[in-house]
């Protein structure tokens, strides 16, 4: 049986053995995933069922919860939460919006729905993955590559955007292979208003002089313009990036990881082996995959961005493995459509090994 059912099957029992863990390390309280807290978060200002813990300075899913409340809120501080960049938290809607249409944005549904839709999302991005290999002609069953990304446990353990933003590229990847490019550019477009590095996929497809590509750009462009008016800086100066020279700030923290001799080593460890394995294995396969050319170029723009990511990036993995999400799925897409079934097994037995380690880590840590 050559279906992605198979892969997405897999993917939902894997991820919803590490949910249900978690959720119970948690204390069952599905709210902790926000990570809500540090000195932006007024613990008796916020809506009924948030927890907000003393002891921690909050995390990203903070501002995706307060979006999820009210996407196009004018407001800084509101429901006793504070954007700490509101134009740059802003410009990544997509997750937030679409927790907003489910729940219409009822506090006590908004940890559930954010924590379901990236459940779904990994389920999606294994079948997509499974529909991708098959028109290449491998098993339907290697979209579970797509899913084993380790990243994705971040994702899911602190209601983060990377799963969808992923699911939204394989899915328009796989509308552009179907010959649908009004349906891939509107499936892009919601990649890059849900986070922006998907940009970098619309800039390949023009390259080829796939013209439909410009439609996301102008709806990105106009995005940022409407924020820049709003809150009176655009959403990069907002947070401005500064790159540095190639694979400098990864040599050294592999050399950090290197020694190994306490656990934290050993996984960043792993986890530095596991993306240097993944460039080595698509450059061994350039050449042997038949998947269109602006998809190639999209992973080189992926892993430009991998390249020169800055020091604040290469602290920790909650740092580096979220950013590369998009550069895993472009990644896969290039191996399932080469013609080497070694380099898929070597690629998804790596990916499985450090995406349970991670597994247990975050349980771990809680």
């Amino acid at each position: 049986m050559n279906r992605p059912v198979i892969a997405a099957i897999a993917t939902a029992l894997l991820y919803a053995a590490f949910v249900a863990t978690l959720i119970h390390a948690r204390d069952d309280d599905v709210s902790r995933f926000v990570v809500a807290g540090g000195p932006g978060v007024d613990a008796h200002a916020v809506p009924p069922g948030l927890t907000v813990r003393r002891d921690i300075a909050g995390y990203d899913g903070t501002m995706f919860y307060r979006l999820a409340l009210n996407p196009f809120t004018r407001e800084e501080t509101a429901h006793g939460i504070k954007l700490d960049n509101p134009a740059y938290r802003q410009q990544r809607i997509g997750y937030p919006l679409l927790t907003w249409l489910i729940t219409a944005g009822r506090p006590r549904l908004i940890p559930w729905a954010l924590l379901i839709i990236n459940y779904m999302g990994v389920i999606a991005i294994a079948w997509l993955g499974g529909v991708h290999a098959a028109h290449f002609g491998a098993h339907a069953a290697w979209g579970l590559l797509f899913a084993m990304y380790p990243g994705f446990l971040m994702t899911i353990s602190r209601d983060l955007s990377e799963i969808v933003a992923c699911a939204f590229i394989l899915a328009a990847a796989l509308a552009f292979l179907k010959e649908r490019p009004y349906l891939g550019a509107t499936l892009l477009t919601f990649a890059i208003l849900t986070r922006e590095t998907a940009v970098i996929v619309a800039v390949a497809l023009l390259l080829r002089r796939k013209w439909i590509a410009s439609i996301p750009l102008a709806i990105y462009a106009i995005w940022q313009a409407a924020l820049a008016l709003q809150w009176g800086v655009t959403p990069l100066k907002g947070r401005s990036p500064h790159f540095t020279l190639p694979f400098s700030e990864f040599a050294a923290f592999f050399a950090d990881a290197a020694p190994r001799r306490i656990y934290m080593q050993r996984l960043h460890f792993a986890e530095c082996m596991l993306l240097a394995l993944i460039v080595i294995a698509v450059v061994v396969i350039w050449r042997r995959t038949t998947i269109a050319l602006e998809w190639r170029l999209a992973w080189l723009g992926f892993l430009a961005l991998f390249a020169t990511l800055p020091h604040d990036v290469w602290t920790e993995d909650f740092g580096f493995l979220r950013i590369l999400g998009d550069f895993f799925v472009v990644s896969a897409l290039l191996i399932v459509s080469s013609t080497s079934t070694a380099t898929r097994w070597i690629v998804l037995l790596a990916s499985a090994g450090v995406w349970q380690h991670l597994a247990r880590h975050i349980i771990e840590l809680r």
